[in-house]
C-alpha cells in the first residue's frame, strides 16, 4: 500500500494489519478478501484507488492471491 499525490490522508483494512499514513503492507492468506478504506486528512480529498477491484468513492476490495500493490491518491488544494 503506498500514498501518492500531494495530499495528507490515511488507509486502513477491515482485517486490520494495515493503518497507513504514506505507506505501509501486511501478510494475509491466500483468499483473504481485505477491504481498504481511505480518510482524507483535513484539507485534503481522495482520488481514488490503483491496483484493486471494485473500487468505490473511498474503498477497494482485493481479494489476496499473490503480493498485491495497491496505491491510494489524496490532492491539496
Amino acid at each position: 500500500m503506498t500514498k501518492t499525490g500531494l495530499g495528507v490522508g490515511t488507509v486502513t483494512s477491515d482485517t486490520g494489519g494495515i493503518a497507513c499514513k504514506p505507506t505501509c503492507s501486511a501478510s494475509y492468506p491466500a483468499g483473504t478478501v481485505v477491504t481498504l478504506t481511505a480518510t482524507p486528512a483535513s484539507g485534503s480529498s481522495f482520488t481514488g484507488f490503483i491496483g484493486c477491484t471494485p473500487a468505490t468513492a473511498t474503498t477497494c476490495t482485493v481479494v489476496m492471491s499473490a503480493a498485491r500493490s495497491v496505491s491510494a491518491a489524496f490532492t491539496s488544494p
